[in-house]
């Protein structure tokens, strides 16, 4: 046998399942951030006889592009969320969501319900907050995640209690959120800040369309971790790709979002990160979940496409 032929051939199939696999994922990361063409608008209305809107009772709900719990997932709403209603069908309804998309959501995930006057707010910092039904914690009444903002009610030591759609109050830790006065960030943030927030999600799994700890997309991890720190994105990538302002590589700052086309040759931006410095960003990929990356890496090499800042 010829060494060198067979070491060529090794090599050559080892190059090839690597261009293979960094094509699937790819694709895979294509998929993510266009996750469905737009959806037909609609007027968005309230019905004259609902005085109460919709909100999300669920820590976190699905909203799919039809009422069915097979439809492809287009994002998701956190508790608290309202929905803009458009309409029901069985046991789904139909609205849009904070994030802008519109979609299907189950009845089971929302509460008709009065929200008190603006007012104060809390933003959930962790992953994963308990709530429990009295200050001082013992009996747990649900769970809110990283990105929860509900209005705050009243404030005892080191226990907040907050409103919940169609619910008794319930009550949250100070450490586990920050406090929006009048219901806004009033401090400033920079780059750093959101890399931290983007960092509690680090090891989540890739969920397409997903916005929590229980699994995330590119887009998502982007929209999260700059919503708690004062800054509300688009949805997507390609979306943000045409908000902030333009940053050439070689001037890259932590915080800024550099874009991808990871599916060949085109312009329009499939997959997002944060940088976070020394050619690093923090995403969500498709078979990896939210880790590390390298700009360097072959399949973001070729895919670069350029970075935005949205921050001063």
């Amino acid at each position: 046998m010829n060494k060198g032929r067979h070491y060529a051939g090794v090599y050559g199939f080892l190059l090839i399942l690597a261009l293979i696999l960094i094509g699937v994922e790819g694709f895979l990361l294509n998929r993510q951030a266009k996750r469905l063409p737009a959806l037909e608008e609609h007027s968005l209305e309230t019905a004259p006889d609902r005085i109460e809107g919709w909100y999300v009772r669920a820590a976190v709900a699905d909203v799919r592009a039809q009422p069915d719990a097979g439809a492809e997932l287009v994002t998701q709403a956190l508790l608290g969320d309202e929905v803009k209603f458009l309409r029901e069908e069985g046991e789904w309804l139909q609205g849009r969501v904070p994030d802008g998309y519109i979609g299907w959501l189950p009845k089971k995930d929302l509460e008709q319900a009065a929200p008190p006057p603006a007012r104060d707010r809390v933003a959930v910092n962790v992953p994963r907050a308990i709530l429990y039904q009295k200050a001082g914690g013992v009996t747990s009444v649900g769970e809110a995640l990283l990105g929860t903002d509900l209005p705050l009610l009243a404030q005892e030591g080191d226990w907040l209690e907050v409103w919940l759609p169609g619910r008794q109050p319930a009550w949250i830790t100070r450490r586990e959120v920050d406090i929006w006065p009048g219901g806004k960030l009033q401090e400033k943030r920079t780059g750093l800040d959101v890399i931290k927030a983007a960092e509690r999600l680090q090891g989540v799994a890739y969920l397409w369309g997903g916005v929590s700890r229980y699994g995330i997309d590119c887009s998502g991890l982007t929209y999260i971790a700059y919503f708690l720190n004062g800054v509300q994105l688009p949805r997507d990538a390609d979306m943000q790709f045409q908000a902030g302002r333009p940053v050439a590589k070689q001037d890259l700052q932590p915080g800024d979002l550099v874009f991808f086309n990871t599916s060949g040759p085109g312009t329009e931006p499939s997959h997002v990160g944060i940088y976070t410095g020394n050619g690093q960003f923090i995403n969500s990929r498709s078979r990896q979940g939210v880790v590390i990356s390298r700009l360097d890496e072959p399949l973001f090499t070729a895919g670069y496409l350029g970075a935005r800042r949205y921050l001063p």
